[in-house]
């Protein structure tokens, strides 16, 4: 993928867009916004940034025969994907909140937050597994800023193995279905209320279940899930309405445990008063119907705290957000890899195309060579033969390879610019192409003794959006996408699309036209 005709496609679609929905009967009115939308300032970058590179900690099998006292079975296992290493913010965070603690996760986009806090309730639940006490109620609670947060943690709960994705947990543990069973149910507004519901498409959703999954409120009325997933919004309603009671009364108090809040960052001033006294309203609620203890409370978010200076400061915050005890220790920040300074030896664009090819290819076709270009570069390979890790340890002594990690771990950068520090030696095309390639080699490339990317990163691409246009009379008619810079002592006026054309002679079939000051019919 080269991202720069990439973003040059996607401007392009964006601009023939533009051009056929505001439409100039004018021809020099027309050729002029043309010519504004070709000025190049309705795109920004492709820009390059590297997410930080976490350290990791123990795998999930040792962290639950630690936690639990013994193996579980290996169906769960599989469903936690047990055999990879935790970062080690996940793996504090699942002790933390498995022993009683409540936990603020405020680590990075990526950093695997889901994991912290929804592997500490799975752990719990395989607990009540253990001791026959898995009976429907719910343990705990999920709430998202968004409906669009909640749809995707239903996916990454229980939905299917993709081409880039591992298998959703309930998924995995659908084996085990006649032995025990997770369940889940997101209860927002377009939750069908039951099989005969047909505004909210029912039959849709039932079509649709995922293993473990409850879709209709009357199911989760009559068994409610085990983890439940909502929004704020409809937290309300279920706090206020007699139909919902059985979530919360005849005895069904007794089994929450867990308050979680994502997107923590977003309940500030008079939002996060609000999310305060509701919380309140739900654990009164709880206690009135039979619970006492402490709740277990988890707070997600990726900006909330700037380093190990604001741990007093979050603390504060979500101690006064879920009214339960949090301490400074109990704010998880994440713990990245350093990386190594540049060094002098620098790789040619042909051992790159080598390392490429290398990473499709059998350890016996490419290990020879892969050994010849290490001795080249003054080291001993110590990654056991593995190809990612070989490549990987050729890569960290590459000085190339390190100046493009540093420069984009540190800050954004726009692609072009990145390019012409890394590759300065080529034309400017070939910067960029090299560049690119560079980066997807990274990040199939793995530390040797971490087993980590080199690199995580990403592209990002700003398009402009059109909040407006201007004609401009004098000293000749132009259009403008900014007033400001039309400038003149004429002034400029705001130009207007009119969608009802077909009330003008011989424009019935034109949807759609431009009408300016003083808004005559053009």
């Amino acid at each position: 993928m080269n991202p720069v005709e990439l973003a040059q496609k996607i401007e392009e679609r964006y601009r023939r867009y533009l051009k056929s929905t505001f439409y100039f009967k004018d021809p020099v009115l027309r050729a002029s916004f043309e010519e504004a939308l070709d000025s190049g300032h309705l795109r920004r970058g492709p820009f390059l940034e590297a997410t930080p590179v976490f350290k990791r900690g123990r795998t999930m099998r040792t962290l639950c025969e630690r936690l639990l006292g013994l193996e579980p079975d290996e169906a769960f296992l599989r469903a936690v994907q047990s055999q990879r290493p935790l970062y080690r913010h996940q793996e504090q965070a699942i002790q933390k909140v498995f022993e009683g603690r409540n936990a603020i996760v405020a680590t990075g986009t990526g950093s695997g937050k889901t994991e912290a806090f929804l592997y500490p309730i799975l752990l719990h639940l395989y607990n009540e597994f253990q001791a026959a006490k898995l009976d429907p109620g719910v343990r705990a609670l999920i709430l998202y800023p968004m409906n669009a947060l909640a749809n995707d943690q239903r996916d990454r709960l229980a939905g299917p193995p993709t081409d880039t994705s591992p298998p959703g947990v309930l998924w995995t543990l659908a084996d085990l279905r006649s032995r025990f069973m997770f369940t889940f149910g997101q209860y927002i507004g377009e939750t069908p209320e039951d099989e005969n519901d047909t505004r909210r498409h029912a039959r849709d959703h039932i079509a649709n279940r995922l293993p473990g999954e409850l879709v209709l409120r009357s199911e989760m009325r009559r068994t409610p899930p085990h983890i439940l997933l909502t929004n704020y919004s409809m937290l309300e309603y279920l706090l206020l309405r007699p139909d919902d009671s059985p979530l919360f009364d005849n005895g069904q108090a007794k089994w929450w445990n867990f308050i979680v809040l994502d997107e923590a960052h977003q309940y500030r001033g008079s939002r996060g008063i609000e999310m305060a006294m509701l919380l309140r309203r739900l654990k009164q609620r709880l206690r009135e119907g039979g619970r006492s203890g402490p709740f277990r409370c988890i707070a997600t978010s990726a900006t909330l705290a700037g380093g190990a200076e604001d741990r007093v400061e979050v603390a504060e915050f979500a101690r006064a957000l879920f009214d339960e005890e949090f301490h400074d220790e109990d704010v998880i920040l994440g713990e990245t890899e350093p990386i190594p300074e540049p060094s002098a030896e620098v790789l040619t664009l042909e051992d790159y195309g080598f390392l490429a090819q290398a990473l499709d290819q059998s350890s016996t076709e490419v290990g020879g060579r892969l050994s010849e270009l290490a001795t080249r570069v003054g080291i001993s390979p110590s990654s056991g033969g593995e190809i990612t890790k070989m490549v990987g340890e050729l890569l960290q002594h590459d000085g190339r390879a390190g100046k493009l990690r540093k420069l984009i771990t540190e800050r954004p950068v726009e692609l072009a610019d990145t390019a012409a520090q890394v590759f300065g030696e080529l034309s400017n095309e070939q910067r960029v192409s090299e560049t690119s390639a560079l980066v997807a080699l990274l990040l199939r490339a793995k530390d040797p003794v971490t087993d980590a990317p080199l690199l995580s990163a990403r592209y990002h691409l700003f398009l402009r959006s059109l909040e407006g246009a201007f004609v401009s009379y004098s000293p000749e008619k132009k259009v403008y996408l900014d007033r400001s810079a039309s400038g003149g002592e004429q002034g400029a006026f705001e130009v207007a699309l009119c969608r009802e054309c077909c009330c003008l002679p011989g424009l019935a079939s034109k949807p759609r036209h431009i009408a300016f000051p003083p808004f005559r019919r053009q």
